[in-house]
């Protein structure tokens, strides 16, 4: 797995989501790294991380990989910063902490815009079609920039620049990781079989938990936000209008200052 770590103090660790890599907390990172130590690594399949193809890409060992990660770095409790998938990946470590089954303490959550509410979730009508057998595959092999681009863009509150987009496609698209996509995307059918488990797991944890949420995100903006509120009555929330989304490049100021209320 591979990653990037920068600065001292207390950790936090950046969880990226679908269909990016951890350039994503590029923003987050500049601002941490001068009072914390910030890792952010990119999950198996994405980024500069291994990329095996044809697999059985999978939540499980997305999460063993960063129990593996932290025990490298020889870390005993960590803030955990998820978005999307890696909220998902963040789901389940807190399902494992709380069966006592984790390695490290996970001293507090940041959470930006995950589907952590089943029900609310809404995918694109690209990403119903990658999962698909067969078609997801045909789709896949047919990514190109201009259509990922498309794609962020009409999720974001605010348009990506050509140098921002150029960063993140280096990413996606590093040793052809776009052509991944039918097979990172396996995390919406185990969201369908293991929710309650994970929705649980959130609504039992006792730790800091703050939930930075951009509004003008159809996937899972507004719409999941209040009914992850009515089930997480303790958390903290940022509720960021005219954001989409992505808060942690959108607006990362908001993203640090949570952070920070926790560590």
């Amino acid at each position: 797995m591979a990653f990037r770590r920068r600065g001292q103090g207390p950790a936090v660790l950046l969880l990226h989501g679908f269909p990016t890599w951890s350039f994503d907390y590029a923003d987050v990172a500049d601002d941490l790294e001068a009072d914390h130590d910030v890792i952010a690594p990119d999950s198996l399949g994405y980024g500069a991380s291994d990329k095996p193809n044809p697999y059985a890409y999978s939540v499980a060992e997305s999460a063993d990989l960063v129990e593996d990660l932290v025990a490298h770095l020889q870390l005993d409790s960590v803030v955990v910063v998820a978005h999307d998938y890696g909220g998902i990946v963040a789901q389940e470590l807190i399902h494992r902490a709380l069966s006592g089954a984790l390695g490290f303490t996970v001293s507090g959550l940041v959470l930006l815009n995950c589907g952590i509410v089943y029900r609310a979730y809404r995918p694109t009508l690209l990403q119903k079609l990658l999962i698909r057998p067969g078609i997801g595959k045909f789709i896949s092999g047919r990514i190109r920039a201009n259509r990922v681009r498309r794609a962020l863009d009409k999720i974001r509150g605010t348009r990506l620049s050509d140098q921002e987009f150029a960063n993140l496609w280096f990413g996606i698209s590093l040793r052809n990781g776009h052509k991944l996509a039918h097979l990172l995307i396996r995390y919406n059918a185990e969201r369908s079989q293991h929710h309650r488990r994970w929705e649980d797991a959130l609504a039992n944890w006792q730790g800091p938990l703050h939930l930075v949420w951009g509004l003008d995100d159809p996937v899972s903006g507004a719409h999941v936000l209040e009914q992850a509120i009515a089930a997480l009555p303790k958390a903290k929330v940022t509720r960021l209008i005219g954001v989409g989304h992505y808060p942690q490049s959108e607006a990362p100021r908001a993203v640090t200052a949570a952070v920070r209320t926790i560590a």
